[in-house]
């Protein structure tokens, strides 16, 4: 709170100094550091540039009071990139009984239902992707006790419990729902609807679990371990689902035995995490993190894939000033060979640093941005489409962080990720920091105190 109080009230001051004493430097145009040694008052910069690989992300941490541990969306799809090349998702999650009771001995089973409702907001791409799913069982039991990776997958088994082929439906539809005990018409968002034709051994599977077992639900959780959901097909999209929507899940559609129709439901939890693996090949991101020289682009993707490094040594260089505003410009580059219709960039991004330990940090602006709830006027870091050709722009804004380097409080390196870390899956092709027309820019606005 006293770094948060700091930073606002440092900030309030600045923007004030901005009318009075303030100097605007454009820096990126190419002069070198030893440069600046006669330069007073007006400094530019070298801004080198890098792709470099991303890093695992969390993507399922253990459960708190403020927290259920799961992401808001699941990516799915094996997606054929021109520039970035393959990413496979895939989703494991466990399921439990809603009601910690046994469904029923004398059932007539009428049909199981695997529901996954999607995240339609955040499909990626080709929306009319169609996709090839196969469902199988889980090998063994998630740990309880453990955060999860995105590089992590889980042994499943061999055999398909299920396969469908389907597209992505950005449409409600309307469901019979027997969960107040009466067969009612419902309106639903859009929602993937898996019946399994053919489903009697797992379903019955399910049902012959004792009694006692489904009151506990540790003890159910080693009965069955869950599922595991992936795409056979490679295409040009990646669509979303929200298991933790409040009709995601397994439902079990039966009789009583005087006739009455029931469901009961099995909600993903306590478990769930993304899968997700990359195969660079000899796309332009494969080269590119193979060390190629020449790159023209900094390449950037979501989720683990890859970040942008831009570096700033130079700014070490300003001496006893204040920075009211800094600006770091960036531009777009359309990559020949590219589909801009279906990859379109990352709608943020998200500038972090690595500390003295190696560990990532978000820089402060986003932090002071995230939690006075001003983030597009603090921080920034929105595509802006270009006009009349030009290509599109995203505009940093890191005052907190410059002030931080100058003073020696972090690195001059900064790390460019799409934003949401876990939960994004677009990515974003600029131009390299020297290019001689559409090259980074870093616009200061500072305030020279007396020597």
């Amino acid at each position: 709170m006293k770094n948060f109080l700091f930073h606002l009230t440092f900030l309030g001051l600045s923007m004030a100094a901005v009318f009075s004493c303030t100097n605007p430097i454009d820096t990126g145009s190419g002069l070198l550091d030893e440069d600046l040694v006669n330069v007073q008052n007006v400094d530019t910069f070298k801004i080198t540039s890098a792709t470099v690989p991303g890093d695992s992300l969390l993507v399922f941490s253990i459960p708190t009071a403020a927290s259920s541990g799961f992401l808001s969306r699941y990516f799915f799809g094996k997606l054929d990139d021109p520039i970035f090349g393959l990413t496979d998702a895939l989703i494991q999650t466990q399921f439990v009984p809603v009601v910690q009771s046994h469904p029923g001995l004398d059932i007539k089973v009428d049909s199981l239902v695997l529901v996954l409702p999607y995240s339609t907001s955040s499909i990626y791409s080709d929306k009319a992707q169609r996709y090839d799913m196969e469902i199988r069982e889980l090998a063994d039991s998630f740990a309880l006790d453990q955060n999860y990776f995105s590089n992590q997958r889980l042994p499943a088994k061999s055999s398909v419990i299920y396969s469908k082929s389907f597209v992505s439906s950005f449409d409600s539809i309307k469901i019979n729902d027997f969960s107040s005990g009466v067969k009612t018409e419902t309106k639903v968002p859009p929602q993937l609807r898996i019946r399994f034709d053919d489903m009697s051994t797992f379903a019955t599977q399910l049902l012959k679990i004792d009694t006692s077992v489904y009151r506990s639900r540790v003890k159910f959780l080693k009965s069955i371990y869950g599922l595991q959901i992936n795409a056979s097909n490679t295409g040009k999209g990646l669509t979303a689902f929200d298991l933790t929507a409040s009709r995601a899940g397994l439902y079990l559609y039966y009789q009583t035995a005087s006739s009455l129709a029931q469901e009961f439901r099995y909600a993903f939890g306590f478990v769930g995490a993304s899968s997700i693996t990359r195969d660079r090949g000899t796309s332009l991101l494969g080269k590119y993190l193979n060390a190629e020289p020449n790159q023209e682009y900094v390449l950037i993707q979501g989720q683990e894939g890859s970040a942008g490094r831009f570096s700033i040594p130079g700014v070490k260089n300003l001496k006893n000033v204040i920075i009211n505003k800094a600006e770091l410009v960036l531009k777009v580059a359309e990559v020949e060979g590219d589909n801009p219709s279906f990859f379109t960039p990352s709608p943020r991004l998200l500038a972090m640093y690595r500390n003295d330990k190696g560990n990532l940090q978000v820089v402060q602006d986003f932090n002071i941005a995230s939690q006075s709830a001003e983030i597009d006027q603090i921080y920034n870091g929105v595509y802006t489409a270009g006009k009349n050709n030009e290509p599109g722009t995203y505009t940093i804004i890191l005052t907190a962080h410059v002030q931080d380097m100058i003073a020696g409080k972090v690195p001059t390196d900064i790390l460019l990720k799409a934003f949401p870390l876990a939960e994004s899956a677009a990515r974003t092709t600029l131009y390299r920091a020297d290019h001689p027309v559409h090259g980074a820019k870093l616009k200061l606005y500072y305030t020279q105190l007396n020597q």
